[in-house]
């Protein structure tokens, strides 16, 4: 099995040195080495000009891909258009819809963040989105990375960066991501001395039919963006268009402040008014489910598991809130460690 090897721009930090070992034989439709360039030339060709964070990024947002196609496709029947923004391991923006304005209307949802951040979309970029996604992008062009279905070969110039890259990748296979894309490999890390190993986090989440079509839709965003976020995370969206993703706090009510307050810095505070919620475990006490309520969120998703999930859930009682939980044993998304 053929395993080229690649010295990479820069490890995680400039002053690091990385390489990567492609193989370009794995079975995977989105694995790296099924990618190409704008050219048509093989991935291999360009990887070399990317960093440690350019490609776990990419990784990243194919998970994030991949998890909200997967619930759209078990609760809608249908995968939409969709568009993400991954900037240092999550997602900074995000946006579904029915054509491809959802590549401008990522941008929009987090502007400040969309400089550096790599886009991940299962939408083909035609000119006249590349053209759209320029003008949203003002004179910056700020994207490190593109990874795309089909990406128009002259609008790649649109793309072109002030200082450093834009890596433009291409795979067909994104236009198709679903369910049958979840990934089924065992998943490995190194540890001071030792080898982690572990299998995948498959779990989609079933939301209840009753719920109205828009909470649904909205839901499966902030859900597949949650489970491909760093733990602790809340993630909240509304209308298509991701409002918040709070990741990496060491306790859930700090989640909520903060997923509030990246609300209220983009101007969107009315907009959580009916949006979905979701965290990526259990709230182990209501202060944080009280946050989010009081703002009359729609639904909240959640795990149950704590020693406290009694006094939570009937705080939740006192709101006319949406309290949607599956148990932790099942269906907990924490990632990122």
């Amino acid at each position: 099995m053929s395993t080229p090897t690649r010295p990479l721009k820069y490890g995680e930090n400039p002053q690091q040195k990385a390489i990567v070992l492609l193989d370009t034989h794995s079975r995977d439709p989105l694995g790296i080495g099924k990618f190409h360039t704008v050219s048509g030339a093989p991935v291999v060709e360009e990887i070399g000009d990317m960093g440690w964070v350019n490609l776990t990024d990419l990784d990243r947002g194919m998970d994030a891909l991949v998890r909200i196609a997967a619930a759209f496709e078990t609760n809608t029947g249908a995968v939409p258009h969709i568009a993400l923004l991954i900037e240092h391991g999550n997602v900074a923006g995000a946006a579904y819809g029915s054509t491809d304005q959802v590549l401008v209307k990522a941008i929009n949802s987090n502007y400040r963040a969309a400089f550096g951040s790599f886009l991940v979309t299962n939408v083909p970029i035609s000119r006249i989105a590349a053209l759209a996604m320029r003008d949203a992008m003002a004179a910056l062009r700020p994207f490190s990375g593109i990874a795309a279905p089909e990406i128009d070969k002259p609008s790649s110039v649109f793309f072109k960066r002030k200082k450093g890259k834009c890596s433009m990748l291409v795979n067909p296979a994104l236009a198709n991501v679903g369910l049958a894309n979840l990934d089924s490999g065992a998943a490995s890390r190194t540890i001071r001395g030792a080898t982690l190993t572990q299998e995948p986090n498959t779990f989609v989440p079933r939301l209840p039919k009753t719920w109205d079509k828009g909470l649904i839709e909205d839901m499966c965003l902030a859900w597949g963006v949650c489970a491909a976020s760093n733990a602790n995370s809340i993630t909240i969206a509304k209308g298509g268009l991701l409002l918040a993703n709070a990741v990496g706090q060491q306790e859930r009510a700090a989640a909520c402040e903060l997923a509030i307050q990246q609300v209220r810095q983009t101007r969107r505070l009315p907009a959580l008014k009916g949006a979905a919620v979701v965290s990526d475990s259990f709230f182990a006490f209501a202060d944080g489910f009280d946050l989010l309520a009081r703002r009359k969120v729609a639904a909240v998703f959640a795990t149950s598991g704590s020693v406290h999930d009694k006094e939570v859930a009937e705080h939740a009682r006192q709101f006319d809130v949406i309290f949607h939980t599956v148990p932790d044993s099942k269906g907990r998304i924490f990632a990122g460690h």
